[in-house]
Formats: structure tokens, C-alpha cells, sequence
């Protein structure tokens, strides 16, 4: 250490006050430092302390016995104020030097430039030694830091690979970890228990097979540089079931983003892969036969159809089994279940040899589907075989059989143009037209009849909508100052019209019955009720409303709700419809409500007579006799057997000469013929 010896003091030894004051280089140090380095403190402080050093130094410097030691703490003033920019300390030193040697105050400070150095290089070497403290404990802490980041990266690393492992053994779902080659690592055991196995040896656990696709599965999810992929895999167990999984495959890369390991995660969906399979067959199978229901017919024909090529052809059978409801209700419905599983059985049988599909269309009825090849039957032949196969006896409880028939309709066609609801059509149109020949009966597409009945069937389709519209009215004419006679008339839209027993018909195939002749009743009723003095109105019934058991309740409020006297109705009901209890049944009521009642088309055979004989109807209506010697004969020999019962005997004009001749043998009214129906 430099020891020198200070200058003289003044007479009392203190120092004058301009010599300890130095604002001027305290100002000058605050902006040189500021230009080289930031310092957080207020500048205010920066001067006020700044000023101190000074001072200090110039104390130091004019200190009797020098040393320059404490200049340093100036030096750790600078570091510890954040001024260790580039150029902080040189920006101090070229300030100071040449200030405190040239400083007026310190002239008589002998050695003065050599103090100056000294301080000056104490407080340079205190400023290193502050810089080279604060760079150790910089670092003592970064490394402090990096020991702490360490030890929790290692805990988090140490937590991660226990979480993994806790996860690996006890998730549901199972879980293999294959190398990037393809080669199994390892396989949790959950994975194990759901391929059926007793250890968790990996090359034990996938079948080769398996183990291939799995490997095809990464190789492919590499290639496609894809991160993860899901799938439905089918598995082989270790007793050689199928087991479906949902797999998701996914990559996992090193530090350097590479792949190294796949983890393939697998759930066991073998039940919902049977449920769904299951209500699927459901979806598109009868649940009593087994056989493809309707869902699944269609796209099957629309499939098939799409598929043909000249000359290709396809053979459609609708299939109708006769009096099925005999059988549920005489045996039961049990042995009708037994009877159509059976019938579904024996179907299948008879083209088992044929590329065919058989399908229930519901109840009854069942299609058959044959793509036609060159040892296919005729459809006679087919049409036979099917007859066969139905007749035999079939068993019911062990102990009762029976045995069906059925009506069919074929189609067999290239299918050119033709689509799978025609196609259905065509087959269902021609069955129904068998099932009208009786039963077991079976008929050929006729492309010509097809264009004949179609308009009717539309005719029939379009009935109700047209009496809701007002095309089908009633009108009303009277009978030889007798009666008025009420008649429905369907005008259609091309100009030709429907007459009375052409509507009742039509209402009756449809099954539309009620709603037309509810209309016809009340429109007459209440025409008729309109004028007290008005003739009787006559109204003819269809034979399904004779037999309608409502029919007397329904003229009941029709009377009163129009107010006219029951005996101004006369109700003609149809001796077709009194085939059964119900017809003679509203006959004696209607009797008894007053109404006079009629009965129409009677043909003369004795059934037709006993009911006439039974209830003395108020009237009966001849059925249009035939042009023949013994027709009309017989005609004659009936008027007098009918007026003995007291009814009155009507008939239809139709001819001058036939009218003439009714009238000859006694008949009493003769109403106007109904025009033929119009071509339609």
C-alpha cells in the first residue's frame, strides 16, 4: 500500500468549505455516467451521492497520511448502481483524472498527481473486483438455478415415467409399444387378459398375422406422415375367436422430433360390434322368418337390376298364402308363426339352386327375387314347384298339421327401363289379378292388361279426394210421379262420368264405403226433407253397406238430424249383402224404424225368395233379365209370387220392346236405366 503524506491544513486545521464543495463535477459525473449505462435510482439521489464521492476523494486526496484504499467503495458505488456499461468506468476515470489534478483546492496537496493515480487505480480495482463479485454470484445463481431446474425436470421426469407406468398397468384399455422396425417393446396387461392370454410375453400376445397388419398399419401412418391413426381392427384371440378393437396408433419422436417408438392404444369392442350387427340383421330381417324384409329387398332389386346386360333376364314372384286367417284364428296365432316360418323355409328350398333372394313383404305375403340363368325354370314350372312344396302337411304342436296354398304373380323381364318399385308393381298387380280367379291360383304379367287396369286403379286411388272435392255429387230424378231416385255422379277430369253402380263398386273395392254412401244418404236426405210435398226418395245401397252394422244407426241420425219422416226414405239394400246376419239384421230394423225398404238385383234363386218371404220388403228390384226364351220366362213366373207377398216389383228400363214386356208381366215402376260406364 502507498503512503503519502498530506498537505498543510489551515490555521485551525479544518478545511475550507470551497474546498469540500464540488457540485460542478458531481453534475458532470451524474451525465457522463448516464450516457454509458441506466440506473434504476432517482437522478436526484444519483447527484446527492455522486457529490459524496467527491468529496471523499478530495479528502482522501488531501488526507496528512494518504492511502488510497478507500477509493474502491466508489468503484463498488458504480457496480452496485448498475453503471457497468462498455464504457462506465473509463467515463469515470477520464472524468476524475484531470478534474482532481487540476482542481484549484488541491494545488498545495504535494504529489498530487500521483495521489490522483492511486485513487484512481483503487477505485478501478474496486470496480473489478464489485463486476467480478457480481459475475460469481451471477453465476452461483444460474448454476443454482440449473441444479433446481435439474432436480425438478429429474422429479417431473421421475412423476411422468410413474404416471405412465400407472397408466400402462391399470387402464382399461390395452396397450402395446412397438420399436419404429415393427418389433413389440412391451404390452400392458390389460391388452393380455383381452386377447385371452395368461402372460404378458409380447411375442406371444398378437397372432403373426396380426402382428404383420399392426407393423403395415405404422409403416403406412410413417409414410403418410400422419401422427396417429384410428382404425377397427378384428384380432385373434389366444382360443382362436375373433375380438374387434378400435386401435389408435400413434407416433411418439425423440428429442430431436424423430420417430421412435408407436404406442397402439386398443379397445375391445366385440359386444358392440355384435349389437350392431345384430340390429342390423334387424333392421333389414323379418324377425319371425329370418328372411330379408322389405328394407332389405328393395335396394337388393335396384342392386340386381343395375347389374343386368343383355340378354339377361329376372324372374319376380309376389307371393300371397291363402287363408292365413283361418289358420291364426282356428289354430292360433302360434301355429299361423309356425306356419309362415315354415312356408319361409320351404320357399328358400324350392330356388336353393337358383341365384335368388326370398324376402317377406309382410303378413302374407313374400316376394322371390331369381336372376335368371339357362337351367332356371319356366314360370309355370316354378309357379308348380312352389304348389308343391306348399301342399305338403305341415306339423303344428307335434300332433296337428295342416297345409297352405297361395296366389301368385310373376314377372319376368330384361328390366330395361324399368325400375324396382314397376317391377314391384307389375308382380302385386298381376297377384292381385289371380287372387280374383279363387285361391291357388297363379298368373303371368300381361303388359296389355296392365294398361287397361291401370287408369281403373287409379280411378279407385283418386275416389276420395274426389268426393271431398264435390266431383262425385248426387243428383236426382223422378220416377213416374212415384218416387225420386238419387244417383251418384263422378264427373272426371277428362269430360267422361262415373254413374251410381259404378261409384258404389268402386267405394266398395276401395273400402271407402262408408264416407260415400254417409255423403249420398245425407245429400238426399236433405233435398228430400227441403219440401214436405216432395215424391219419397229412393236411395240404392252397395252390398258392403247393407252388411255394415252401423247402417241402421247412421240413418237413424241422418232422419233426424234432416228431419224427414222415415217412411219418405226408401232404402234399397242390395241381396248380395244379405249374406250374412248383418244384412237381414238391418232389414228388420230399418222396418222397424218406419223406413220402406227395398231390395235390389234379385235374380229369382230361392235364397233371394225366402228373404222376400221372411221380410216383406216394401219393394224389390229386378236384376236385368237376359234376352232369352227361359230367362225371361222364369222373370215372368216370379211377378206373381213376389206381389203375394205384397211388394212391389220394379225393374229397369232398358229397351222400348223390354220395357214394353215388363210392363206386359206385371211389373209395377219401371226406373231409368243407368247409362254404361264411360271408357276410363
Amino acid at each position: 500500500m502507498s503512503t503519502i503524506r498530506g498537505p498543510e491544513h489551515s490555521a485551525d486545521g479544518a478545511p475550507s468549505e470551497v474546498d469540500l464543495a464540488r457540485p460542478a463535477l458531481g453534475e458532470r459525473w451524474a451525465k457522463s455516467l448516464a450516457r454509458t449505462a441506466y440506473s434504476p435510482m432517482a437522478r436526484r439521489r444519483i447527484r446527492r451521492e455522486l457529490d459524496a464521492h467527491v468529496a471523499a476523494l478530495v479528502a482522501l486526496l488531501r488526507a496528512e497520511e494518504f492511502t488510497a484504499d478507500p477509493a474502491g467503495s466508489v468503484g463498488d458505488w458504480l457496480v452496485a448502481s448498475r453503471y457497468t456499461g462498455q464504457r462506465s468506468l473509463q467515463a469515470t476515470v477520464d472524468l476524475l483524472g484531470p478534474a482532481l489534478r487540476t482542481d484549484p483546492a488541491l494545488t498545495a496537496v504535494p504529489d498530487l498527481a500521483d495521489r490522483v493515480t492511486f485513487v484512481l487505480s483503487a477505485l478501478s480495482a474496486g470496480y473489478a473486483n464489485a463486476v467480478r463479485n457480481q459475475i460469481f454470484e451471477e453465476q452461483e445463481k444460474v448454476r443454482n438455478s440449473l441444479l433446481l431446474t435439474l432436480t425438478e425436470t429429474q422429479q417431473e421426469l421421475h412423476d411422468s415415467e410413474a404416471r405412465f407406468r400407472q397408466v400402462f398397468a391399470s387402464s382399461a384399455a390395452g396397450i402395446a409399444i412397438l420399436d419404429l422396425p415393427g418389433d413389440l417393446v412391451e404390452v400392458n396387461p390389460a391388452l393380455v387378459r383381452m386377447l385371452g392370454h395368461e402372460a404378458d410375453v409380447p411375442d406371444e400376445v398378437f397372432t403373426p398375422d396380426d402382428l404383420a397388419e399392426l407393423r403395415t398399419s405404422c409403416h403406412r401412418m410413417l409414410v403418410a406422415m400422419e401422427e396417429s391413426s384410428r382404425f377397427e381392427h378384428r384380432f385373434t384371440g389366444a382360443g382362436g375367436e375373433e375380438i374387434w378393437a378400435n386401435v389408435v396408433l400413434s407416433v411418439v419422436r425423440d428429442s430431436d422430433d424423430r420417430p421412435k417408438y408407436y404406442v397402439a392404444v386398443t379397445e375391445d369392442v366385440t359386444d358392440q360390434r355384435r349389437l350392431r350387427e345384430y340390429l342390423r340383421f334387424q333392421a333389414l330381417h323379418d324377425v319371425l322368418t329370418g328372411l330379408p324384409n322389405w328394407q332389405s329387398f328393395l335396394p337388393h332389386l335396384e342392386k340386381v337390376l343395375g347389374g343386368l346386360r343383355v340378354p339377361d333376364t329376372i324372374t319376380l314372384c309376389y307371393l300371397d298364402v291363402d287363408s292365413m286367417a283361418i289358420i291364426n284364428d282356428g289354430l292360433g296365432y302360434h301355429a299361423g308363426d309356425r306356419v309362415l316360418t315354415e312356408i319361409a323355409r320351404r320357399l328358400t328350398a324350392v330356388v336353393s339352386s337358383e341365384t335368388a333372394m326370398v324376402a317377406r313383404a309382410g303378413g302374407d305375403e313374400f316376394v322371390i327375387l331369381v336372376k335368371d340363368s339357362p337351367t332356371t325354370p319356366s314360370i309355370s314350372q316354378l309357379a308348380e314347384a312352389v304348389d308343391t312344396a306348399l301342399a305338403a302337411p305341415i306339423t303344428i304342436d307335434g300332433h296337428r298339421s295342416t297345409a297352405v296354398s297361395a296366389c301368385m304373380g310373376f314377372v319376368r323381364t330384361s328390366a330395361r327401363g324399368t325400375d324396382a318399385a314397376t317391377l314391384v308393381r307389375q308382380a302385386h298387380s298381376t297377384l292381385r289379378g289371380a287372387e280374383r280367379k279363387g285361391k291357388r291360383q297363379w298368373a303371368y304379367y300381361d303388359h296389355d292388361q296392365d294398361k287397361i287396369n291401370r287408369p281403373r286403379l287409379v280411378l279407385l286411388a283418386a275416389l276420395p279426394g274426389a268426393l271431398a272435392t264435390g266431383d262425385i255429387y248426387t243428383e236426382f230424378q223422378p220416377v213416374d210421379n212415384t218416387a225420386t231416385i238419387a244417383n251418384l255422379r263422378w264427373e272426371l277430369q277428362d269430360d267422361t262420368v262415373l254413374h251410381h253402380t259404378d261409384c258404389l263398386d268402386h267405394a266398395d273395392e276401395l273400402g271407402h264405403t262408408i264416407p260415400l254412401a254417409h255423403a249420398l244418404l245425407t245429400q238426399a236426405c236433405t233435398r228430400a226433407s227441403e219440401d214436405p210435398d216432395s215424391l219419397p226418395v229412393l236411395v240404392r245401397l252397395s252390398p258392403e253397406y247393407t252388411r255394415d252394422p252401423d247402417l241402421t244407426r247412421t240413418i237413424g241420425t241422418i232422419l233426424t238430424t234432416t228431419g224427414l219422416p222415415p217412411n219418405h226414405l226408401w232404402l234399397s239394400l242390395s241381396l248380395q249383402g244379405m249374406t250374412d246376419v248383418e244384412g237381414e239384421d238391418n232389414l228388420a230394423v230399418l222396418k222397424d224404424m218406419d223406413v220402406h225398404v227395398l231390395l235390389h238385383d234379385l235374380t229369382g234363386n230361392t235364397e233371394e225368395l225366402s228373404i222376400v218371404e221372411q221380410h216383406t220388403p216394401h219393394a224389390v228390384i229386378l236384376a236385368p233379365t237376359p234376352d232369352s226364351k227361359i230367362a225371361k220366362a222364369a222373370t215372368a213366373a216370379l211377378i206373381p209370387l213376389l206381389h203375394e207377398t205384397g211388394a212391389l216389383v220394379i225393374a229397369e228400363e232398358s229397351t222400348p220392346d223390354q220395357s214394353k214386356w215388363y210392363r206386359s208381366i206385371g211389373v209395377d215402376l219401371l226406373l231409368p236405366t243407368q247409362p254404361a260406364p264411360d271408357e276410363y
